[in-house]
């Protein structure tokens, strides 16, 4: 699960680096509240299962979001790939010379593994790696730190590309067992579906629909009640099978194309939503709310993610709908509101550092208001 996430000189986050933490504040108590299921309380840091980021439009949302998916794609595919591939000239903030990263997760163990970059268009300017507050390798002014003398010489020096990357050849038990928690982190941007959109299942995946088809049809029946089972008609395309889903009511089939915008976008998470639950990944979507109606949303919230069958999986996701802004099933811990500053740099604030005095049902009247906005 993910603890914490460090970000600055990207997009539209100037140069002062911004930590948003994902664990309950301290002394705050959850055991015997309504908010006991929304938080891992086995983990000591006690990290959310389910964090909104709240805001409006162009207030940066989306661009936290790429920060997460550059970040490992980064960690995955190194930097060079990652400034070739997918950073952009304006990527770099205009008040920044250079972009910073960092995460912080557990394994859902007693291990924390911290992983932190900053670099310009050229080159690594700092890089760490740490596990349980123990410095794996550190880099900065072109100078690395290793309990390894001759890995130490060989990264000191100017480098185009991340140390980490670079680890992946060496046999270190701690990149390995980051890489693993790294991978089971996917980043879902909002996407757009038509009446025309077609999707093709692999046989793996068709497969595990099948094999899961219980669990799939209740997170299918969260958006429509009346869908009583789904079937695949095979077809093949290429020289390869092919599998399309069909929905059945009342003994009838209705293909995947004429379906509702919500459940079109329900069936390409619905597997990954039940690997959350079932496999502990953590999952990014950004406007979950988009085509998905709010009664949905909350049972996904309520009857999906923060339950006591979710012991480590997380989602965090950001919204445009003024109904989630609801301490009634999200701790004000759990909200984070996302806005601009007078300078046009996001600046993201957590819900419960406003100092609330009570858990307001309709917390969104005073976002109305304009009771939270960026101080000018």
């Amino acid at each position: 699960m993910i603890l914490k996430f460090e970000i600055s000189g990207i997009y539209s986050f100037g140069a002062t680096k911004q930590e948003i933490s994902f664990v309950s504040k301290p002394k705050n108590r959850i055991r015997n509240t309504k908010y006991e299921y929304n938080f891992n309380l086995f983990q000591a840091q006690r990290p959310m299962k389910s964090v909104l980021f709240f805001g409006g439009n162009a207030s940066g949302k989306t661009n936290f979001f790429v920060a997460v998916k550059i970040l490992l794609s980064i960690i995955k595919y190194g930097l060079s790939h990652t400034l070739r591939e997918h950073i952009t000239n304006n990527a770099f903030n205009k008040n920044s010379d250079s972009i910073a990263l960092g995460i912080e997760l557990s394994d859902n163990k007693k291990s924390v593994f911290s992983y932190f970059i900053e670099f310009d268009s050229q080159k690594v300017i700092r890089e760490s790696f740490r596990k349980n507050d123990r410095d794996i390798f550190l880099f900065g002014e072109d100078k690395a730190t290793f309990k390894n003398e001759q890995l130490q010489s060989f990264f000191s020096r100017r480098l185009s590309e991340n140390i980490l990357y670079f680890l992946k050849d060496f046999e270190i038990k701690e990149c390995s067992d980051f890489m693993d928690i790294i991978n089971d982190i996917e980043v879902y941007m909002s996407s757009s579906y038509s009446k025309d959109y077609i999707l093709d299942f692999n046989e793996a995946r068709k497969n595990y629909f099948i094999e899961n088809k219980n669990n799939i049809l209740d997170i299918f029946k969260i958006l429509d009640r009346t869908i009583d089972d789904f079937s695949f008609e095979e077809l093949e395309k290429e020289d390869k099978s092919i599998y399309r889903i069909y929905f059945i009511r009342n003994g009838q089939h209705f293909s995947y194309q004429v379906e509702s915008e919500g459940i079109k976008k329900i069936v390409q998470l619905a597997d990954k939503f039940l690997e959350v639950v079932k496999g502990g990944k953590v999952l990014f979507i950004d406007e979950l709310d988009s085509s998905i109606s709010t009664s949905a949303l909350i049972k996904i919230f309520n009857n999906l993610i923060n339950t006591e069958e979710n012991t480590n999986g997380q989602i965090i996701v950001s919204s445009h709908n003024l109904l989630l802004f609801d301490v009634s099933f999200l701790s004000s811990q759990q909200i984070f509101l996302v806005q601009k500053n007078f300078e046009l740099e996001t600046i993201i604030k957590n819900y419960y550092d406003f100092d609330i005095r009570s858990e307001k049902k309709r917390a969104y009247i005073d976002y109305l208001k304009g009771l939270y906005d960026e101080d000018e």
